[in-house]
């Protein structure tokens, strides 16, 4: 069996409006966290398997360089570890939000 990590994008500039719709879309709670390594508040979700998510801001670092500056065009970010099919199909079938990449470990 392989594991798969996504990187999903959201354009919207708010982080509580992308916890909710993500939220709604996958039917599970996040946390509210807080981390300087994910540029202060993100949300977080970890399921009863190796299922997590968190969802934080496209931030710039203090050089001015964002966390994930290939993607320039998406202010929020979901990074998926362990997608099942079911959160990649929940996901995929969402208009706004847009798979950016994924990487399998076999």
């Amino acid at each position: 069996m392989s594991d798969r990590f996504n990187l999903y994008g959201l354009r919207g500039d708010d982080l509580s409006e992308a916890e909710r719709f993500t939220s709604g879309a996958l039917e599970v709670e996040f946390k509210s966290r807080e981390s300087p390594f994910r540029g202060g508040e993100h949300f977080s979700h970890r399921g009863s398997d190796q299922l997590e998510i968190t969802i934080e801001s496209n931030f710039a670092d203090d050089e001015g360089i964002l966390s994930a500056p290939e993607f320039p065009l998406h202010s929020m970010l979901i990074f998926v570890s362990y997608a099942t099919s079911e959160v990649e199909r929940r996901l995929n079938a969402q208009d706004g939000i847009d798979r950016l990449r994924t990487e399998v470990i076999q």
